[in-house]
């Protein structure tokens, strides 16, 4: 039997599936008691509980990192529309994996993401802002221990100096 067999079930004869496996993933349709069916989707079945749970895209293809960007400041105030970028690191120059921009609460969220180490980078205009800095730290590894990961990138302005075009 493959991991992912398509099937119909009622309610009560869900038992008569769990496999002989801790959790084992199928993708059925479950009948009510009105006989109306509902839309295909993805669940896990626990043969110890032998009850359907719906399972996130995330939980089955690979690890998750959360990249959170915030403005140093009394109230910290998050930075929507900043990009991030997450890198694969293998050797001398890592890869570009994805970019992605922070929402209205500065968060990104990289899910499906592959074992390996990673780093992430911020862009913003250095123009206006000091080098961010990252808490714990921008590289990061997933594997089977560490699925998910949070970072918080903290933005600072730069103080503005007048320039003097008529140096002495």
């Amino acid at each position: 039997m493959s991991d992912t067999v398509p099937r119909n079930y009622e309610k009560e004869n869900i038992n008569d599936i769990v496999s002989v496996e801790d959790n084992t993933n199928y993708t059925f349709e479950i009948s009510d008691d009105n006989k109306e069916k509902r839309d295909n989707k993805e669940f896990i079945l626990n043969k110890k509980s032998a009850s359907p749970q719906k399972v996130d895209e995330k939980d089955c293809n690979g690890g998750e990192i959360i990249v959170t960007s915030i403005l140093e400041c009394e109230e910290h105030e998050y930075l929507k529309g900043v990009k991030i970028n997450l890198y694969k690191i293998n050797g001398l120059s890592p890869v570009l994996v994805k970019s992605k921009v922070t929402d209205e609460e500065g968060k990104v969220i990289f899910s499906g993401v592959e074992e390996g180490c990673y780093r992430i980078i911020e862009i913003i205009d250095k123009r206006y802002f000091e080098k961010p800095k990252y808490i714990n730290w921008n590289e990061i590894i997933i594997d089977n221990t560490n699925k998910k990961q949070k970072i918080v990138v903290v933005n600072k302005f730069k103080k503005l100096t007048a320039q003097n075009k008529y140096k002495n």
